[in-house]
């Protein structure tokens, strides 16, 4: 019994002591992601005084803390984007791709490989695919959730390789797996801007039809139109115009283009934008550049875009005397009714201006051809000749205007008729009055002297201007000379 009670007085002993030892080890700090170092060497020789292990017995060697760096202080940053491609550098799912071997990325992937991964570029399997322009792995990517809209280090994603690469069918196929573009995002029209400087038209007509039509010009946007209109290409500047809320303009100006093209008679540049859908109702702003005013030779349609707001392009066409813009613009379906705000100008009234008949007779609606009616008046002889058909059917003496009141010469034409019309200048009646081209005289019953006697007016007998006032019509081409 004496013995076994030694035993355990003994074996307690040895217990405390172990634990002793063991508490007075030294705590040394583990490096980040490694496990403690250890080796067994041979221990120097230990002072008489102090025990310790034996020699060849397994040490502890100190360690010395790892300095975190920038890369590993991002690991443990609280913002990090766990959404990101994972970066391996020499990566096997893009190497394989690199090598064109899908059937291996098929298998990493299926093996557990993430389908984002990327190598040391921010380059990923889809990227890849992109731009080799194959469509079925494109699909496959894509449905096992990798992402369109990666970049990589550049800032560019799928689609750009495929537009790089000029792969139109899987840049359509991208397009078609993504959401519609947004205007306001910077990437998003950056990849417009790539497309453009692919130089492959149909490529950026592709991506242009993902946007919303409240793109605004840019000049990236500009050179595609200028493009586009170079090279005959309607689709394109159909769909640019459709795509922009304004109409185009020249780089830091006010003034739409198609009114550039009216002022410098470019017919080919007015017929396009008109026929790709520019607006033919389209108001010229007051605050018109320099470079714009300078083609208008009209002094009073250059006072008229300054000062008065809502002069449109018909009513600038009709002030220059385009009739063949006056009728393009008529037939896309400008409105000849509308006018100016504070003035009430139609676009009559800018024709009137000129000598053009033809648009004083588009704007009226209508009116025969002076081959088919029209009348003659000579100042010199003070008569009026009626010519229908090439032939003259009545002829009647008349008095024009005299000294300080003459009555200008030129082409003119019917724009009203008014049977008890009475002078507003001079207060006075003018039975029968026709007024020509809108201005302030006109054809009338008067006192017909043998000689120039009006104030301006041409005057007729009064069974002439009765049979006149009947017999022609609105619109009808009457010539002084």
């Amino acid at each position: 019994m004496l013995l076994s009670t030694i035993r355990t007085i003994l074996g307690s002993l040895a217990l405390g002591a172990l634990i002793v030892y063991t508490m007075r080890l030294p705590d040394h700090p583990k490096t980040q992601g490694q496990p403690p170092i250890s080796a067994s060497v041979p221990a120097p020789p230990a002072p008489a005084s102090l025990a310790g292990p034996s020699i060849g017995a397994e040490v502890q060697l100190p360690v010395v803390p790892a300095r975190r760096t920038r890369i590993v202080d991002h690991c443990f940053s609280a913002e990090s984007d766990f959404a990101a491609p994972m970066i391996r550098g020499q990566n096997a799912v893009v190497t394989a791709a690199l090598k064109e071997e899908w059937e291996i990325v098929r298998k990493l992937i299926d093996a557990g490989a993430p389908v984002e991964t990327a190598d040391e570029t921010g380059l990923t399997a889809l990227m890849v695919a992109a731009r080799q322009g194959n469509l079925e792995m494109v699909r496959t990517l894509v449905e096992r959730q990798a992402r369109i809209d990666f970049m990589d280090f550049e800032g560019r994603t799928a689609i750009h390789y495929a537009m790089a690469a000029g792969k139109r069918e899987a840049v359509e196929l991208l397009l078609s797996l993504s959401p519609t573009f947004d205007a306001g995002s910077a990437p998003d029209r950056d990849l417009l801007t790539s497309a453009l400087a692919s130089g492959d038209m149909t490529i950026f007509q592709t991506i242009l039809e993902r946007f919303p039509p409240n793109l605004e010009w840019t000049a990236n946007t500009r050179r595609a139109l200028e493009a586009a209109l170079q090279a005959g290409m309607k689709e394109q500047v159909r769909l640019l115009l459709s795509k922009h809320a304004a109409p185009p303009t020249r780089e830091g100006g006010t003034v739409p283009l198609i009114a550039y093209a009216i002022a410098s008679d470019d017919a080919t540049l007015f017929r396009t934008l008109l026929s790709c859908g520019s607006d033919p109702n389209l108001v010229i702003p007051k605050t018109a550049e320099k470079e714009f005013m300078a083609l208008i030779k009209s002094k009073y349609l250059r006072l008229y875009i300054q000062e008065e707001s809502g002069v449109n392009l018909l009513m600038l066409a009709a002030g220059l005397g385009k009739a063949d813009y006056v009728r393009a613009l008529l037939d896309a379906g400008a409105d000849r009714n509308r006018h100016t705000p504070r003035e009430k100008m139609l676009p009559l009234y800018f024709a009137a201006w000129t000598e053009n008949w033809q648009c004083v007779q588009m704007l009226l609606g209508g009116g025969p051809m002076p081959e088919q009616l029209r009348v003659e008046i000579s100042l010199a002889k003070q008569y009026a000749n009626v010519i229908k058909d090439g032939v003259t059917v009545f002829t009647t003496k008349v008095s024009t205007g005299r000294n300080g009141f003459t009555t200008k010469p030129g082409y003119y034409v019917i724009t009203d008729k008014d049977r008890d019309h009475r002078s507003t200048i001079y207060k006075c009646p003018m039975p029968y009055f026709m007024r020509l081209s809108c201005r302030d005289f006109g054809m009338h019953e008067g006192v017909v002297q043998p000689y120039p006697a009006s104030h301006g007016c041409i005057r007729l007998p009064a069974d002439a201007a009765k049979k006149l006032f009947v017999d022609l019509p609105v619109g009808t081409v009457v010539s002084i000379n």
